[in-house]
């Protein structure tokens, strides 16, 4: 979950405008979120009070939309991909799992591609490993199985480590 941090300052003006930390970072996800809140602003106002729009403004607000719709579709595309190489590196680590879920089921649903999890994108592929976060229905002690797929990419492949 990512979260932006910010104020409502005035400008030279007076006119409020948001106040970014001296030591923001300019993260792509927080762009992305920027140009889809914009985008949803617009369609949301076309959608409620078209009627109450001259039809000037109104294409102008549709082409808005749109461009922000490209844009945001650009970014998407780059944020997409850094979260896939993530993915990928996060499987070349020694780490004991790559996600976790809470049961086999939910495992067992894991789709074959695009698994988001943790601002990574996986794909079912052999050497993923997986940890079922489980309590003991008796002692309610937590425990986990950590599980990889081995020789396939199927249920039958899952193997408890």
């Amino acid at each position: 979950m990512f979260n932006i941090e910010y104020d409502i300052g005035l400008n030279e003006q007076g006119r409020p405008h948001i106040k970014l930390p001296e030591d923001y970072e300019h993260r792509p996800e927080d762009r992305f979120f920027a140009l889809e809140i914009c985008r949803y602003i617009l369609q949301d106002l076309l959608n409620r009070r078209v009627a109450d729009i001259d039809e000037e403004t109104a294409h102008k607000m549709d082409e808005a939309e749109r461009l922000l719709g490209q844009l945001g579709d650009e970014v998407a595309k780059i944020l997409y991909e850094g979260m896939k190489v993530q993915g990928e590196l996060h499987m070349m680590m020694s780490s004991p799992f790559h996600i976790a879920v809470k049961s086999i089921e939910e495992r067992d649903a894991l789709p074959e591609k695009d698994i988001l999890y943790n601002d990574k994108i996986y794909d079912r592929v052999v050497g993923l490993r997986v940890v079922v976060q489980s309590y003991d229905i008796e002692t309610f002690m937590p425990y986990n199985n950590i599980y990889e797929l081995k020789d396939g990419i199927t249920n039958e492949n899952w193997v408890k480590s």
